[in-house]
């Protein structure tokens, strides 16, 4: 069980307490989590994250590329790997594989300067 995060926060149920998230949901939250961090930026954990800030959307066999990075930082999480990645307007949505099931996770935009 961990707490839910949406856009960077945590989320707060009506009550005011935490929410939080398990199974399906919590692995797809944690993988969404690894793939936008920074590889090297976590100060507890450097070898979370991953190299997507540095992708580029025009470069050849882009989406394929999108693919391997998120991967990249799910090494470390057993059964978890993204299948397939599509571009969106906010980001990239990540259709995510784990023992649990199938979900989709969307990163945003990644840059230099994010």
């Amino acid at each position: 069980m961990d707490l839910k995060v949406a856009q960077g926060n945590h989320v707060a149920g009506p009550t005011g307490v935490p929410e939080t998230v398990e199974g399906l949901e919590e692995a797809l939250q944690n993988a969404g989590l690894r793939i936008a961090l920074r590889r090297g930026e976590f100060p507890y954990g450097r070898e979370l994250g991953s190299g997507f800030w540095l992708w580029d959307p025009k470069g050849e066999h882009s989406l394929e590329r999108a693919v391997a990075l998120a991967n990249e930082a799910l090494l470390d999480m057993p059964g978890v790997r993204a299948v397939s990645a599509r571009e969106m307007e906010s980001g990239v949505a990540f259709t995510v594989a784990t023992p649990m099931g199938e979900g989709e996770v969307t990163v945003w935009k990644a840059t230099t300067a994010s």
